[in-house]
C-alpha cells in the first residue's frame, strides 16, 4: 500500500517547466532520498507535496491517515 502516489505531475512557469510527468510511489517504510543539481526542482517538488504550492497538472493521492 502507497502512502503517496504521483501520477504525471508537471509544474510549469510560464514557458519555463521544471518538471513533466513526473510518476512516483511512496510505501510505508520506504527509504527515499531526493539529489539533483541546483535549479533541477527538488524545493518545488518538496512545496507540492507539503501543499505549499500546486502542481501545474498531474495528480496526488495520499493514503487515508
Amino acid at each position: 500500500m502507497s502512502l503517496l502516489t504521483a501520477t504525471a505531475l508537471t509544474k510549469s512557469y510560464g514557458a519555463f517547466d521544471v518538471f513533466i510527468d513526473l510518476a512516483f510511489a511512496i510505501a510505508k517504510g520506504d527509504k527515499i532520498g531526493l539529489v539533483g543539481p541546483n535549479g533541477c526542482g527538488k524545493t518545488t517538488l518538496l512545496r507540492i507535496l507539503a501543499g505549499a504550492d500546486e502542481a501545474s497538472s498531474g495528480d496526488l493521492h495520499y493514503a487515508r491517515g
